[in-house]
């Protein structure tokens, strides 16, 4: 290759990296809640004598902000946030947005870097539940949104009387559901203490929602048999064996007419996507993680079990996120894809 031809190729791959910039310009912005500190139009001088940040690098910060259109640039050198493309950071809703950048930039990306290292030396990252069960929690929940409606279907179709949500996180799929059936008693699980804790607080004002610490696979019912359980984005805490004991364990105490809905990333489910094969390499590369489900893989486990499985519905296709039901009763129907 001529010099003139690696030149074109770095250049090349120096562009590929603007795309970049806006993440990780948002991250910042987020973290420290500059954003908010913009809202209106201010000097890099006054928010620095509001905030005692580093001069120099918040003007960095305001200069690259200007350039991929998250600030604005006003009279008298004062810089405002740009509520077309950064409005969701300048209130609390946008808290799952900024979870997610947290997400990417403390805990992918770095497990990514890390890969050379890690291939070379046959170590695994850790992933640390205390640092970032909250981060994930959060991030989940944004799933909620897309989800919800074929969980309501069936809570009405079926007549449900009883949901309880394994892996529960902040319990947002609980509080969504009673604001249409509020006589439904539910019940959320999750390991975590601190977000059962707050999870409680967030639903403190709904009297049919209870909160319980502890482990999915253990786990049973104080009332009887269950009409509905959610078992949404646990997979890739388990392995194959542990994946399949849960389901078992749930057939224990699902009633006969029950439904298990589940949703999770699928790594093979459609192979034009990548970001199921990035997310797959991430969990991958932990030793307190496992890889994600593939579509044969969740047929055995199913089949072994003795559930009849339904056809997968897409949740965040781009992402590889599916979801699926799971009967007590099997039968013969072939699974469609």
């Amino acid at each position: 290759m001529k010099e003139w031809q690696k030149a074109l190729k770095a250049r090349g791959w120096m562009k590929k990296n603007e795309s970049f910039l806006s993440t990780w310009h948002a991250y910042v912005g987020n973290e420290l809640n500059l954003f908010r500190m913009f809202e209106k139009p201010k000097t890099v001088r006054e928010v620095v004598d509001e905030t005692g940040l580093s001069e120099e690098l918040l003007d960095c910060w305001v200069q690259i902000g200007a350039v991929v259109h998250h600030l604005r640039k006003r009279t008298g050198n004062r810089y405002r946030t740009s509520k077309k493309n950064c409005g969701e950071f300048l209130s609390s809703e946008g808290a799952g947005i900024g979870a997610l950048l947290k997400e990417v930039m403390e805990l992918h990306i770095p497990t990514l870097l890390s890969y050379p290292t890690y291939m070379t030396s046959n170590e695994r990252a850790v992933f640390n539940h205390d640092r970032f069960g909250s981060v994930v929690a959060e991030t989940s929940s944004l799933l909620e949104n897309f989800a919800i409606k074929r969980i309501k279907r069936i809570v009405q179709e079926e007549n449900t009387q009883t949901v309880v949500d394994l892996g529960c996180g902040y319990g947002g799929y609980l509080r969504k559901l009673t604001e249409t059936f509020p006589t439904v008693d539910m019940v959320g699980v999750d390991l975590n203490e601190d977000v059962v804790a707050y999870a409680r607080q967030l639903s403190k004002e709904y009297s049919n929602i209870q909160f319980e610490v502890g482990d999915a696979s253990t786990w049973h019912p104080s009332t009887g048999e269950v009409d509905l359980v959610l078992i949404h984005n646990i997979f890739h805490y388990l392995d194959l064996t542990s994946r399949q004991q849960l389901l078992r364990h749930i057939s224990k105490w699902i009633s006969k007419d029950g439904k298990i809905s589940v949703i999770t990333p699928i790594n093979d489910i459609d192979q034009s996507m990548a970001f199921p094969k990035v997310f797959n390499g991430f969990f991958t590369a932990h030793s307190n993680l496992h890889p994600l489900p593939t579509v044969e893989g969740i047929q055995e486990m199913a089949h072994e079990v003795g559930l009849t499985i339904s056809k997968f519905q897409p949740i965040v296709r781009e992402g590889g996120w599916y979801s699926y039901w799971l009967t007590p009763q099997q039968t013969d129907v072939p699974l469609e894809v």
